[in-house]
């Protein structure tokens, strides 16, 4: 009697349906792979014609509208303005450069863009702006301080410490400044102030400072005495004339200059109708 073999299962035909179900696996990866990349393309293509269009601009000034006026619902608003340093800047130029008004949302303005515009003022020198929430926009101000008069082609400035003119300001109203007189007077008076407020005793005496060919310095005196600087060693020179004024009173004298160009030599000019005097002695 033959023995019935047993059929072997799974045998070729799992094998081959197997076989289908990969293959059908791979084709359908493919094409969702190839839906994606086609979904991607129409977003970028959308996306760059609706950024041409202005749609993402509409939208994001619209967002920006919403939030804004949320938060000034929320009492995020302005209601104090505080300004501070303020001396010689109008209060009226502060606030149109500031460019935000009380009720307005205070996050709508923008700190750096407000400074920037301040800093364009003719006074202002330095500045912050600061949001103080939830109400409070702050300015703090570092004024340009008007240092002298400067004197150039028949006109009169006032300058600042830098030798910037100061647009805004009237001469008429710093007549206390001192006077300085000529091309580049503007630049150097500043070192030439510095070395002054050593000798008190010469600077108060100081009607005016006229710059010489841009290299020195002839101060005109309230006697209506001309001294006469070197270009170098100025410091010197106006010691040398500080203890002509306190031990020779040499401008009780009838003169009308004082040479001190030469550091070995004193040169005096008098007044034409002057009587001889002896040379004063250093």
């Amino acid at each position: 009697m033959k023995k019935s073999k047993t059929p072997l299962r799974g045998s070729v035909t799992q094998n081959n349906m197997s076989a289908r179900v990969q293959e059908q696996d791979g084709i359908g990866f493919l094409a969702r792979l190839g839906l994606l990349l086609g979904f991607l393309l129409f977003v970028v293509v959308s996306a760059v014609y609706g950024w041409h269009r202005g749609w993402p601009q509409r939208e994001a000034g619209k967002l920006r509208d919403y939030s804004l006026s949320l938060t000034k619902n929320l009492q995020f608003s302005v209601k104090d303005i505080q300004v501070e340093g303020r001396v010689q800047s109008d209060k009226d130029a502060i606030f149109d450069a500031l460019g935000i008004a009380r009720g307005a949302p205070i996050f709508s303005l923008d700190p750096q863009g407000a400074a920037e515009r301040l800093g364009k003022l003719s006074w202002v020198g330095s500045v912050i702006v600061e949001r103080r929430l939830p109400d409070t926009i702050a300015v703090i101000l570092t004024e340009r301080a008007p240092t002298a008069r400067w004197q150039h082609d028949e006109k009169l400035y006032v300058i600042d410490d830098k030798g910037q003119i100061l647009q805004d300001a009237k001469p008429e109203n710093f007549a206390g400044l001192p006077l300085v007189v000529g091309v580049g007077a503007e630049n150097a008076a500043q070192n030439l102030f510095a070395l002054l407020k050593k000798y008190p005793d010469i600077r108060k005496r100081t009607d005016a400072a006229v710059r010489v060919g841009e290299r020195r310095w002839d101060l005109h005196l309230a006697s209506k005495v001309t001294v006469k600087l070197p270009e170098e060693n100025v410091e010197s020179a106006l010691h040398r004339l500080s203890v002509l004024i306190a031990q020779e009173k040499i401008l009780d004298r009838n003169i009308v200059a004082i040479d001190l160009r030469l550091p070995d030599r004193l040169v005096i000019d008098p007044a034409p109708d002057a009587k001889p005097t002896g040379t004063p002695h250093l």
